[in-house]
């Protein structure tokens, strides 16, 4: 099993506290060749839409090394939707990031674009309120 991010904890107050429910603490994806562990599962219920289910992987983004950082957590986001995708999991991916690695790494042009390419989906929270800031779907 993999070690828990910094932030692991703070992410599932967060999405608990904006009404989901955390279903898996990892989440194991794979099978019985290869298996990965997206940091939580989560679901929550809307009134006026089907179920949303989340498979979210957690990043800290440290001051070093943040580009290769980023690579790794894109390159974890694309497996992930694959394995999802291919299984016919409802489950969508979500990449987790501070608000201020949103705010410093994620608004430059070459970051946005990737993002936009690559349909990436991110939940932006606030460690020090744990609370979700922003979800870009």
């Amino acid at each position: 099993m993999p070690r828990r991010d910094l932030y692991h904890e703070t992410v599932r107050n967060a999405l608990i506290k904006d009404g989901w429910t955390i279903t898996h603490d990892p989440l194991i994806l794979g099978d019985l060749e290869l298996r990965v562990y997206p940091d939580l599962g989560a679901e929550k219920s809307f009134p006026d839409r089907n179920n949303r289910v989340l498979a979210v992987e957690i990043k800290v983004f440290g001051s070093i090394g943040q580009l290769s950082e980023l690579e790794k957590a894109i390159g974890q986001y694309v497996l992930y939707r694959s394995i999802l995708r291919r299984g016919g999991s409802i489950r969508e991916p979500y990449l987790a990031i501070p608000l201020k690695v949103y705010r410093e790494l994620f608004q430059k042009a070459i970051v946005q674009n990737l993002i936009e390419d690559e349909n990436i989906h991110l939940i932006v929270f606030n460690p020090d309120l744990e609370v979700i800031e922003k979800w870009i779907d």
